[in-house]
């Protein structure tokens, strides 16, 4: 038996006993009567109409997809699991839109170059800026006329360009503070990467609650790895062996610097108590489970993705910042 025949615009058009024209106003959220936008929307009912995606772009001049755009190393995507988190935020709220998701990695000159054909209108109607750092050479790629929103407090030098960040300075201050109300003096700081802007203002949030205990000579800028962690903590040990707390700027450098403690034979908290950041499923997990702050990633990646479709529905969204909370555990 053969299939029915799809309905088409015209198919609608006769049985709402209005002209075609009326059907793709209605179809695209142009200026018609009441009375015939009942009577278009009840024929498509009735017909089992659906608007391509292919049709819709052209009518639109949209292309129907918002681009994640990630400039770290690949290996950052798989092994750090703030971006899956702001990837599944994403994906939920472009759930149920007319928008796909896309991925894009480009992490040196010839990726950047080679995603530059992807970067503008007609290919992407949004971008969703994965990177930490403040200063991103894909941005230079990227069309001016394509929206783009930053999951960090990064400043971008462009009209159309919000950010959804988290407040570091505030993370950074509880975590101090929880080692300043256990007693310790002696702090050290492994802080995130020097170039990032959250990392710097976790730094400034610890720098408010310790005030006289802030030394610089105790702070080292790493990545957010556990090998970065484990650096870290070998530098810090060896500079001032005294120390008796240590706060971490994620959850993957605790892990390493976890390991540099008890090889050196440290008691975590009894000798040294540790604070990490993000509030990973493996802060639960490590021995003992990690005290650390809380940021809610998914929520971050939610949000930017409401910003754009914000825009794109023709809206003003605003540049947000959402809030941290310490969880207490057994490290400190």
């Amino acid at each position: 038996m053969a299939a029915a025949a799809r309905p088409t615009i015209e198919d609608v058009a006769r049985r709402a006993g209005v002209g075609r024209g009326t059907v793709s106003r209605v179809l695209n959220g142009g200026s018609v009567s009441a009375r015939s936008r009942e009577r278009v929307e009840a024929a498509i009912a009735a017909t089992g109409y659906r608007v391509s995606a292919a049709a819709r772009s052209l009518a639109s001049g949209r292309a129907g997809a918002i681009t994640a755009l990630l400039s770290e190393p690949y290996d950052e995507l798989f092994g750090d699991p703030t971006f899956a988190s702001l990837l599944q935020g994403i994906a939920s709220e472009l759930s149920g839109t007319d928008f796909a998701l896309n991925l894009l990695v480009a992490t040196d000159e010839d990726e950047r170059a080679r995603a530059a054909a992807q970067l503008h209108p007609g290919r992407v109607d949004g971008i969703i800026l994965l990177s930490p750092h403040l200063s991103e050479p894909i941005l230079d790629v990227i069309a001016r006329d394509v929206p783009v929103v930053a999951c960090s407090s990064a400043r971008l030098d462009r009209a159309l360009a919000w950010t959804v960040a988290i407040d570091d300075r505030e993370g950074g201050r509880q975590g101090a503070q929880r080692l300043l109300e256990r007693g310790c003096r002696r702090i050290a700081v492994i802080g995130g990467p020097a170039d990032a802007a959250g990392a710097l203002a976790r730094v400034e949030g610890q720098r408010d609650a310790l005030g006289d205990a802030f030394d610089e000579e105790r702070l080292v800028h790493m990545p957010y790895s556990s090998r970065g962690g484990a650096e870290a903590m070998q530098r810090l040990l060896a500079h001032a062996p005294d120390i008796d707390g240590v706060l971490c700027a994620s959850d993957r450098q605790a892990l390493g610097a976890f390991r540099i403690l008890h090889e050196d034979g440290r008691r975590i908290p009894e000798d040294v108590a540790v604070v990490g950041f993000d509030d990973h499923a493996i802060a639960a997990e490590t021995t003992p489970a990690l005290t650390t702050v809380s940021q809610p990633i998914g929520q971050v990646g939610a949000a930017a993705a409401r910003l754009l479709l914000e825009h794109l529905a023709g809206g003003a969204p605003q540049s947000l910042t959402l809030g941290t909370s310490l969880v207490v555990r057994d490290s400190a």
